[in-house]
């Protein structure tokens, strides 16, 4: 799939919007997702089906805007990938035949945890938790979300989207946002526990996160309860896989002191600087219209 510096869909119902192939023709029929294995669930009030965009290309990044692209199938049969991945890095490749698979699991007071892989201790007439590794997934999503729906419209009706554009952009700050304060919460829960976390990302959201507080772009510690499992989105034959790229790892402290230490805040005279200037276009405003200044 080659890319362009422009905006539109990457995968629809679970395919390359280039894929011709007769499954892609029908998942998009019946509007199937294969990540998921059934119908599409996401829904659009601007829509009367599905509103099957997996992932957008952005100005040249592929990014996924739905979770359930992250079930992309691996070598393990109904195993998504990143969930292996993280397993063979935690557990190790000797344990993978006594893991099981929790979803959407509550940690009751703090929210609740996209999936938990757990080590299993298998005993003559229970099984038991041996150990286990929380796993939570942060696809990003967009804004002006309008033209991707007429996006989809376009490809659905039969239309070549491939070299148009449409007006809508990424909201990655507020998906890091979100992001931040699961981090800090769950974080401090998990290393109170003495156990540890993975978080799934996409590669140019960490670095995005890089950007805005200043953490630490690569680095990996066995002790640190937060783990970063990165991926990116690439063609693989006739479709987009995601693609492990790397682990990192911080602490609690460290995010922290990050935020603390964030680059991008502005002085408290640059902040007195903006009101002043608000001010004194409020003033202006007045006098253009004939009043008299305060």
């Amino acid at each position: 799939m080659a890319k362009h510096h422009g905006n539109r869909p990457a995968e629809i119902f679970g395919y390359p919007i280039g894929n011709t192939s007769t499954e892609a023709v029908e998942a998009r029929r019946v509007h199937w997702c294969p990540f998921q294995g059934k119908t599409c669930t996401k829904a659009s009030r601007l829509l009367d089906y599905p509103f099957g965009v997996c992932s957008v290309e952005h100005h040249g990044i592929i990014g996924s805007i739905c979770p359930h692209r992250f079930k992309d199938p691996g070598a393990v049969p109904g195993r998504p990938r990143v969930l292996v991945d993280i397993a063979r890095h935690y557990f190790g490749d000797q344990n993978l035949d006594r893991l099981d698979l929790f979803s959407e699991v509550g940690l009751p007071g703090i929210g609740t945890i996209d999936y938990v892989i757990v080590l299993v201790r298998q005993g003559m007439f229970r099984r038991e938790v041996e150990d286990f590794v929380p796993v939570e997934i942060q696809s990003d999503q967009t804004t002006g979300t309008g033209g991707l729906v007429l996006s989809l419209r376009d490809f659905m009706d039969g239309y070549d989207v491939q070299a148009r554009t449409y007006p809508f952009g990424m909201n990655t700050y507020d998906t890091i946002k979100r992001s931040v304060t699961q981090l800090l919460n769950k974080g401090l829960v998990y290393e109170a526990w003495g156990a540890k976390c993975y978080w799934v990302f996409q590669e140019y959201i960490y670095r995005n996160l890089v950007h805005r507080y200043g953490i630490k772009i690569d680095g990996y510690s066995p002790t640190d309860a937060s783990r970063f499992a990165l991926y990116d989105i690439a063609p693989e034959g006739d479709r987009l896989v995601l693609t492990s790229t790397r682990f990192l790892s911080s602490s609690v402290n460290e995010f922290f002191q990050a935020m603390r230490d964030n680059p991008l805040a502005p002085s408290k005279d640059r902040f007195v600087e903006l009101l002043n200037r608000k001010l004194d276009a409020r003033l202006r405003a007045q006098l253009a219209m004939g009043g008299k200044a305060p």
